[in-house]
Order: structure tokens, then sequence, then C-alpha cells
């Protein structure tokens, strides 16, 4: 069915429920999975300008490997292969870009993006991604209260 999925995570509840369900469909069908995080450019060049660019992915990677634990522990799901990717740019182009790399053949990401003003002027990652993926894209929204 799928070979490799990619679930793009910025630590919202958002992308943690996006990644849950990446991790039981890269489970189920054998598939490797790639978690990547995009880092804000101006946080990229700030933390470079400082000398920090190295502690700043670091701790990013290890931000990943905390929240896959915490999430792959609470599902009791453990696909065969995962790999944590952590990309600087526009979020969108960036998860586009890693699903080329990685060949994926599906992007598993969460329903939620900037709202009111924010979103104006920056756009949503889920909705840029949905416009220009050329595998197919699965939103997961947040469970109904």
């Amino acid at each position: 069915m799928f070979t490799s999925i990619l679930c793009p995570v910025d630590f919202s509840e958002h992308s943690e429920r996006a990644l849950g369900v990446a991790l039981e469909l890269a489970t189920l069908t054998d598939a490797h999975l790639t978690i990547v995080h995009v880092v804000d450019a101006f946080l990229d060049a700030a933390a470079g300008a400082s000398g920090n660019r190295e502690t700043l992915e670091a701790q990013t990677q290890q931000e990943l490997q905390d929240l896959l634990g915490r999430i792959a522990g609470a599902s009791g799901k453990e696909p065969r292969a995962i790999a944590i990717a952590v990309a600087v740019g526009d979020p969108a182009e960036q998860v586009l870009k890693q699903a080329a790399e990685c060949e994926s053949d599906l992007i598993v990401i969460g329903t939620q993006g900037l709202e009111g003003a924010e979103r104006f002027v920056f756009g949503s990652t889920t909705e840029g991604v949905l416009r220009a993926s050329r595998v197919p894209v699965l939103a997961v929204p947040l469970p109904r209260a």
C-alpha cells in the first residue's frame, strides 16, 4: 500500500495527532516513516549569528525523538523504520522538498494552520501542501470535543 510516509511536525496538538495516525499507518503497511520539522528561517539565522545553529538543530532533533517516544509508547505502534529530519525555510516548500527526497507516497499532516491575520499574511502550511503536492495528503483534524 504505502512504502514511505512523511509526517511534518510543528509540536502542536494537531501535528501530534497526525503523527499518531502516521505511526499507525506506517506500522500497518510496513512503510518507512520520516518525521520532519521545519525551523523558521529567522530563528535559524539568529541561532547562526549567535553561534548556536548546531545547538538549535540538536535540540530540535531531541524534541522530535522525545515526541516520537511519547506518542509511539502511548499507541504501542512501532514502524519498521523511522527517520527524523530538520529543515529550514518556508514550511510548505520544505515539506514538499522532503517528500520528494524521501520518495514519499503519502504525507500525513495536521489540519490546523495559522488563524486570522497571521493566516492572511503567512498562509497555511497544510493548504500549501495540499495545493502543491504530487502525492496523496491525509489531513488529520482534531477529534470533536
